[in-house]
């Protein structure tokens, strides 16, 4: 106990250090850039311009490689000329089903085209329709994604979750609409494949939260699979579902009348792309998002690629007006359908991944925090690809935050970087660490180890429902989360050697954070685990100073005094599985798992192998997943021992045995390979 006392002592003075420096900075201008720089940009981005494009894109349902998905594609391409943006271009990969991009299976466009449930009532002694329920033209969102065509007129019967055979006992559901709390795809074999069921009707519910099931009108997004149990599926409301309930429950018949017009086919991604063309053209950081995702989608995530649309109308501006210099390295903007358009990309184009030294992905930026209740969180790479590039954008955030909370606290603030029809409350922004998500993941992952900075709200128990709309999107957070994500690719773009102070200190500062993190949690653990988690602290740091060369910087110091002396633990050598050294196939590239298909799953299942226990140990702590790190890990010099002991420090404690079965199993499937 003396030692942790110890620690928390050096932590707390480090960090009252690093207050007095922030406190003593003033507010002239953000960390990393200069007053001018910092003028330009703050006076140039607008969060209500942002909000007028969320509007546009919000009225097409935003689903990969649809009719819909291409207007919006083509909104953004004509935004891009209309804005004199550079190297414009559409990329278009062929997706039909068959092709694979890395781990990446491509999926068939898929478009709906006609959808409509009616409750039909007696009438002169047929059923006739009475009232209409939902349908396309209204909310596209309640048809299920990748339904196929078809037409049911019969008795609808509530089988619980569906996804168990227990749900089903005692119940005839041939020819009949199945009511289900889980997702279409959860349900649709034991439903529809093996008892015959016409069709599925689904209230499952949003991402669990503190306002989970509060609003019992919400409208989930609901999914089927793209490869197998063909049928449709439609999503109600709670509130719909509990009445059609109460009902059957005093046995009347709940009639309905349900018709579909959609399907796959053939189709493409389509990706759009500009450049604002830097002096060195072989160094990109790239801007990205994700366009696809069901009409409205305000948040999720029109307000990303409004945020990138805004970036790139705004530094392209202010370079033409010469209040900005041309920069350094390229700043490349994309508009990918969310993970499974990134994986294909930059499998298809493997010069993209090449040439990119950073990404910043903007992920649900503008939830109106007194109706979502989200925070704007600020995340940076995960512990297995250590970098200062996210400490860059955490330096810059945590300055918004202050700027925002000064104005909200006095009404006066250099930089309050409010819009005019947005809020004035603080930011309240969540800054440092990482969690997985969205495309940043994709960038992270061990194929291609390009660091990214992640911005995205949450919670918002609207998201994926038929209430994430524009009225929900608040100016001022768009306005903010699209300057912290301008102000760092401005700074990364420009980083050279001439003058690295700022970045010393900005480091020096964010090491700090880290390292009271790191002693938070040694106070709490054994001295073998303690050791272990400083042991890769100190790695952490060593491999950080090293990530400077990518941008032809010299390694600095991340703190000028050193992390607290802590003896090291003599530990025996490795043998047997755990001795064992994997790298990666260098031909297939991409996480496991992805949206719509999952290359692990697949493969385990053609195999008939086993579920790793691995997959199924909840994380520790906040950051990775046991599953995503582990393979990150992987890289022809960790043995399985080491790579066991990094997770025991980043994601949590798992047996050896866990940790070899998983590697285990991703060599069988091809995804490893043994050095030694």
């Amino acid at each position: 106990m003396r030692r942790h006392r110890i620690l928390l002592a050096w932590t707390f003075a480090a960090l009252g250090a690093v207050g007095s420096a922030t406190a003593q900075a003033g507010g002239d201008h953000a960390p990393l850039l200069t007053p001018a720089e910092t003028r330009a940009l703050a006076q140039e981005i607008s969060g209500t311009a942002a909000k007028r494009t969320i509007a546009a894109l919000s009225l097409h349902h935003r689903m990969r490689g649809s009719d819909d998905y291409n207007a919006a594609v083509e909104l953004i391409r004509q935004a891009l000329q209309a804005d004199h943006l550079a190297g414009i271009d559409v990329i278009r990969l062929p997706a039909d089903g068959k092709i694979f991009y890395g781990t990446q299976r491509s999926r068939p466009a898929w478009n709906g085209r006609f959808a409509e449930i009616w409750e039909q009532s007696r009438q002169d002694g047929r059923w006739a329709d009475a009232t209409r329920i939902t349908s396309w033209a209204e909310q596209p969102i309640s048809l299920a994604q990748d339904s196929v065509s078809g037409r049911a007129e019969a008795d609808l019967v509530d089988v619980g979750a569906g996804t168990t055979a227990a749900d089903y006992q005692g119940k005839d559901v041939r020819g009949k609409l199945v009511l289900v709390s889980a997702q279409p795809e959860a349900a649709a074999r034991l439903a529809v494949t093996e008892r015959g069921a016409a069709g599925i009707i689904s209230w499952a519910q949003n991402q669990p939260s503190a306002w989970w099931g509060e609003d019992t009108s919400l409208v989930r997004w609901g999914h089927l699979s793209t490869w197998s149990d063909p049928t449709f599926a439609f999503t109600v409301s709670p509130a719909q579902a509990h009445a059609w309930q109460a009902r059957l429950a005093r046995g009347e018949t709940v009639r309905l009348r349900a018709v579909v017009d959609a399907g796959r086919s053939p189709g493409e991604y389509r990706i759009p792309t500009a450049v604002i063309p830097g002096r060195d053209k072989d160094q990109e950081i790239v801007i990205s998002c994700h366009l696809d995702h069901p009409s409205p989608g305000a948040n999720d995530n029109a307000s990303g690629c409004a945020g990138v649309l805004e970036m790139a109308r705004s530094l392209q501006r202010l370079i033409a007006d010469r209040r900005l210099p041309q920069p350094r390295r390229t700043i490349r903007f994309i508009w990918p359908c969310e993970i499974e358009c990134t994986i294909s990309l930059l499998n298809a184009h493997p010069e993209f991944a090449q040439r990119t030294v950073a990404t910043i992905h903007l992920d649900m930026i503008g939830g109106n925090t007194e109706i979502t209740h989200g925070t704007l969180r600020v995340r940076g790479t995960p512990p297995s690809l250590p970098s200062f590039v996210p400490d860059v954008a955490f330096a810059i955030a945590r300055w918004v935050d202050a700027q925002a909370q000064a104005y909200a606290d006095v009404g006066q603030a250099a930089f309050p970087l409010t819009a005019q029809d947005g809020t004035k409350q603080p930011l309240h922004a969540s800054i440092g660490g990482f969690e997985e998500g969205s495309d940043h993941q994709v960038w992270d992952e061990g194929s291609w180890r390009i660091p990214a900075i992640y911005l995205a709200d949450w919670p918002d128990p609207y998201i994926h429902t038929n209430k994430d709309v524009v009225g929900n999107i608040d100016a001022t957070k768009l306005q903010r989360a699209i300057f912290i994500a301008s102000a760092s690719a401005w700074v990364l773009a420009n980083l050279d050697q001439t003058d690295t102070r700022g970045l010393n200190y900005v480091l020096e500062s964010e090491a700090l954070l880290r390292h009271a993190g790191v002693t938070q949690r040694a106070a709490d653990l054994d001295p073998v685990a303690t050791t272990n988690l400083w042991r890769n602290s100190n790695q952490y740091d060593a491999e950080l100073r090293k990530s400077l060369a990518r941008f032809d910087l010299r390694a600095v110091d991340v703190l000028r005094q050193p992390t607290p002396a802590v003896p090291a633990a003599a530990s025996p050598a490795a043998t047997g599985e755990a001795a064992v050294v994997y790298h990666r196939n260098a031909k297939l590239k991409g996480p496991m798992v992805a949206f719509g298909y999952s290359w692990f799953d697949d493969h385990v299942a053609k195999l008939h192998l086993p579920e790793p226990a691995l997959l199924s140990r909840q994380p520790t702590w906040d950051g990775p997943s046991f599953g995503y790190e582990a393979l990150n890990l992987v890289d022809g010099r960790r043995t399985v021992a080491q790579i066991r002991d990094d997770l025991a420090a980043t994601v949590g404690d798992a047996p050896m045995t866990e940790v070899a079965q998983y590697l285990a199993t991703l060599e069988r499937i091809g995804v490893i390979e043994r050095s030694r």
